[in-house]
Parts: structure tokens; sequence; C-alpha cells
């Protein structure tokens, strides 16, 4: 007892505020380090990136030649980066440095540039713990006086900011391995290509993106190409997207292209993957109406929307039409619902609408990944 009670007077000199007795403020920074074993996050499992490179970045250094910019260094962004990895620790600790200290005044910091932990229990991942950000450099206890039962963890990056380091640490006689079970990590993935709405914009912390919803209800690794502002189907991606063995392609990008080159760039983008990955399936998806212009049609947005849709059903009636086979589309009406409760700012999804897209997105994509 005596320990503890020395223990929350020094963590009350650091902060300043007075700890409740018997309870542990897990957002503090870690102040009693000495029984805390730090390991380098690369030793682990990582999924969410298809290349083998000692980082968090979305693509393998060689494409910085062949991106336009703005789309290699969104891709250092860990959007969809994860870390799995197995320990029986009852006090798991996280440090992280993020590149940028990024900030956006829509999103919470906690998705642009925090981390969030889950584990596998009951057969599903449950969320555990949010480690909020502090600036660029980071420390946060994500579970704490825990049981010591050995458990599959999965640790989600930023969505918004890269990462140049991660440790992972452990209360002293724990043990910290990679993976032992195969979740997440024997199926081949999803890569998804689109818009600030995929990358993550604007869910509250990382594991609420909904390529990461659906990564875990799936059992299935999502590698995210989603760039702020600059899904604009690109043929430069699709040179990463073919060398991914992927279970499938999906091309989510009509919010950032302009309607006149939504149907070549759609063609020539489709007919690449096919012609390298035949047998891989693709999807196109028209994304939902701007929440924000209901009320104001004077401004176009949405009759502009309903264009750029009929402008993707006519690459792929004429993709199809062409002999392209596993070829589906997803329509966007209703995919955030239509309480129109399910936006930030009318146009990114908050939690709501981002649990509302993977809802709406799982059943089309559980029926392609069956066959």
């Amino acid at each position: 007892m005596m320990i503890f009670q020395l223990a929350l007077i020094f963590l009350t000199s650091l902060t300043g505020s007075n700890p409740v007795p018997g309870e542990v403020n897990t957002q503090r920074i870690v102040s009693l380090k000495d029984s805390i074993t730090f390991y380098d996050g690369q030793g682990f499992s990582i999924i969410g990136k298809y290349h083998s490179e000692k980082n968090y970045v979305r693509f393998p250094e060689k494409f910085k030649k062949t991106l336009r910019k703005e789309v290699w260094e969104l891709g250092e962004n860990s959007a969809g980066i994860s870390i799995r990895f197995r320990t029986n620790a009852s006090t798991i600790v996280v440090r992280w440095t993020v590149m940028n200290d990024a900030s956006l005044p829509h999103m919470p910091a906690t998705g642009v540039k925090g981390i969030d932990l889950y584990t596998h229990s009951g057969g599903q991942w449950q969320y555990v713990k949010t480690g909020f950000p502090q600036g660029k450099n980071s420390e946060r206890i994500l579970l704490s006086q825990g049981d010591g039962t050995s458990r599959e963890y999965l640790l989600n990056l930023p969505l918004y900011d890269g990462v140049e380091s991660l440790q992972i640490g452990i209360n002293e006689n724990a043990v910290i391995t990679k993976a032992d079970k195969s979740l997440l990590l024997d199926k081949k993935p999803v890569v998804y290509y689109g818009t600030s709405i995929a990358q993550g914009g604007c869910a509250s912390r990382p594991g609420m993106a909904f390529t990461n919803i659906l990564s875990r209800h799936l059992d299935r690794t999502f590698i995210n190409f989603g760039f702020s502002g600059n899904g604009t189907i690109e043929t430069s991606v699709g040179e990463a997207m073919v060398e991914i063995d992927a279970a499938l392609y999906v091309s989510d990008c009509n919010p950032n292209t302009k309607k006149e080159l939504i149907y070549d760039r759609t063609m020539a983008l489709v007919q690449m993957l096919k012609k390298q990955r035949p047998d891989v399936p693709v999807l196109l998806v028209e994304g939902f109406l701007n929440e924000g212009n209901f009320f104001n049609p004077a401004s176009g947005e949405n009759q502009s929307i309903e264009k750029k849709r009929e402008e993707l059903k006519r690459a792929y009636k004429d993709l199809k039409k062409s002999g392209v086979t596993n070829l589906y589309y997803q329509k966007g009406d209703g995919l955030i619902g239509k309480d129109h409760e399910g936006t930030v700012d009318g146009i990114h999804p908050n939690d709501v609408g981002m649990m509302r897209l993977a809802e709406g997105m799982a059943p089309l994509l559980k029926k392609i990944l069956l066959k």
C-alpha cells in the first residue's frame, strides 16, 4: 500500500492533479518506467502495408519517383497500418513519434495522430484503450492492472500522420511475441483506393475508420490507399495495386475526381488491374451525396455528384460489355444512413457514419470474397 501511495504522490507532482485512490488515470504520461521493458514495433507482425521495408509508410520507396508528390506524402501517413502481437502483460505502454504533429479542425487528434488498442475476446476484436497524442512524441498506458492472461492484440496506428518510430512496453516478468493466431494474417488483403473518407476522415480514433471496422469484421487485412483530396483514379497508384496479390481491388475515388476524367481514368485503371491480375475482382464505388447541400440546391454539389455517378456507371457498363469479368458496382445512396446524422461536416463521416459505411458495404464485400 505504501508503494502505491508513493506512486500516486509522484504522479500528482508531475501532473498537478489529485488521483483518486484506487484508480489509475491511464492517459497520464508513464512515470514509473523502471519496471517496463520496451520493444520495437517492427519486431512484430505489421499488417496494412504490403512491402517489407522497416517503416510505417504505405508505399515502398521506389514509388516516390512515380507517384504525384501529394500522393507520396499522404502515403507516409500510416492509415490502415496496424501491429499484431501477443502478450500476457498486465501493463501495456506504447510510445510513438509522429512525423508531422499534424492537426485538423474537424477531426479529433486521437484519430489524426493517436493510436488505439484491441484484443481478441469472445470470438471478436474488442476495444481496449485509446492513446491520446501529446504532440510529436507520445507515451501512454493502454492497459494497467490487467489479469495477466495471454491474449492476441491489435494496435492501430494514426490515420492522418506518419509514424517515425513506435515501441511497445510491458511489465517485468511478462512475455511479448509475434501474433500466435492467424487472425487478420492468413487471407489475401482487400486493397481500397479512395479519398479522405477512405483514409479515415473524420474518425475519432484509428479503429473507427470504416476500412479498419471492415477488416476486423471480415477477418481480413485492408491495404488503405485512401489519399485525402488526392484519390483521383491514377494508374500510377494502380501500378502499386497490381503488385499486391489481393482478394479484391476497390476504386472509390469519385469525390476527388473531376467528372470529365472519371470515365477514361476508370477504364484505364480497371484495364490495368485486369491485365496484370485477371482473376482478382474489382469493385467500383460511387459514393454518397453531400449532406451539407440539401438546403443549398443552388450550389449544384449533389447534382455534380449525380453526374459523376453517371460517368462511373457508364465506365462500368462499357467494361462489362468489353468482356471484363468479376467487376462489381456499389451504389452510394444510404451508405451513411438516411437520417443525415452521419457526417462531421456534410462530407466526412463521423463514427456513426463510419459504422454505417462498414455495415452498408459489408454484404457486397462478403459476397465477392466468398466467390
